[in-house]
């Protein structure tokens, strides 16, 4: 998936993860979720992600190429156990980032890809249904996606 389909995907489960009753008291974790939908994507030195940390992305590619083990649980624990650390202790926020990482894998596994739900075990899981940067993605998933963002904003006024 294009990077905005990660990032609208992780915005949505920041705000369906949080039950703030207001808009504003949303924003935080939505905006967190929706950056830690980009982070599987470090693998990726063409991401969106990859590219603002070229160095970086391109040694994770090397080391562990793309869609492996940062399209994992795993790896989304990781990034839960990174937000808490850095938020000193902020479970909510921890959790936003997690359910944006896990949106993440979820838009990739209706790629014909798929993604190594349980590495390090062997196997990827997903459904053939739309090609990155397809005319589906972008005419179809991507408002979609928008509209469920703009559902879970509305709810919050």
């Amino acid at each position: 998936m294009l990077w905005r389909t990660h990032f609208l995907t992780g915005v949505v489960a920041g705000l369906a993860l949080n039950g703030a009753p207001d808009l504003k008291s949303s924003l935080l974790p939505a905006a967190v979720a929706g950056a830690a939908a980009l982070l599987p994507d470090l693998d990726d030195p063409r991401s969106r992600l990859g590219r603002l940390i070229a160095p970086a992305s391109w040694v994770v590619k090397v080391a562990v190429g793309h869609r492996g083990p940062l399209h994992s649980l795993v790896a989304s624990a990781g990034a839960f156990l990174l937000v808490l650390a850095l938020t000193r202790g902020d479970a909510a926020l921890a959790a936003a980032a997690a359910a944006g990482y896990v949106s993440h894998l979820v838009a990739d596994s209706l790629n014909p890809q798929g993604v190594p739900w349980l590495w390090p075990w062997a196997g990827r899981f997903g459904l053939p249904l739309v090609q990155t940067g397809s005319l589906l993605e972008k005419l179809a998933v991507v408002p979609l996606v928008l509209l469920l963002v703009a559902w879970e904003a509305l709810k919050r006024f």
